[in-house]
């Protein structure tokens, strides 16, 4: 048996097949009815499979709500508070079974394999607070880049330190270009090497200025 049972409308196969492998790329095991080997007795392995499950996921949708099968396998998850809804179709609100109102269903109407989708995200994590799995966050927070380019670092100051390393190694840079031209005009190799330095420094304190501050 599986960690998941889905619940569902056959009408709805594909759907929960999409469903399943978007579960099973999540690490879970999943259980629905369409691994009943043949000859076996449906309704005791329906059951068993429910009583297994650490989670009962419920698709709804114009068929499901009219499901006997689909309202009993609910039933089992909620008396069990294991139970997670989703809404597959543009089923009103209004239509799900009365007893399950009360519990908020993921609208997943849009969703597709493979694509980022806030609702997946949600029923994701509804899942591992039954599973007692760390939760995870909604969407990964944006961080700040290593470095800034070197146009970037040329053409504007920035904040906190780079401000620093910017604005000193500006400074460097139009000193060591001053005496660079003195040192060519003088023909003075001791005043060239010293401008060549400070043109050198000046290139570092930009490269340190690149950095976040």
């Amino acid at each position: 048996m599986g960690q998941i049972f889905i619940s569902y409308s056959s009408e709805d196969t594909d759907f929960a097949r999409r469903l399943a492998g978007a579960f099973e790329d999540q690490g879970w095991s999943v259980w629905w009815d369409k691994q009943i080997p043949p000859g076996m007795d449906y309704a005791q392995v329906i059951e068993a499979a429910v009583k297994g499950a650490e989670c009962v996921v419920v698709l709804w949708s114009q068929r499901s709500i009219r499901s006997r099968w689909v309202h009993t396998e609910a039933a089992a998850g909620a008396d069990r508070n294991i139970v997670a809804t989703v809404i597959i179709d543009d089923i009103p609100n209004e239509s799900i079974p009365f007893e399950f109102k009360r519990l908020q269903a993921v609208n997943l109407s849009n969703w597709e394999p493979g694509a980022a989708h806030p609702g997946f995200d949600l029923l994701a994590n509804r899942i591992r607070s039954i599973l007692s799995e760390p939760l995870r966050p909604d969407s990964p927070k944006k961080r700040s880049p290593a470095s800034v380019s070197w146009k970037e670092a040329l053409t504007s100051w920035g904040s906190g330190r780079q401000r620093g390393f910017r604005i000193g190694g500006a400074i460097a840079g139009l000193l060591g270009m001053t005496s660079c031209t003195e040192a060519i005009d003088m023909g003075d190799t001791e005043l060239l090497s010293g401008a060549l330095l400070l043109l050198g420094l000046a290139v570092w304190l930009i490269h340190l200025g690149r950095k976040s501050s």
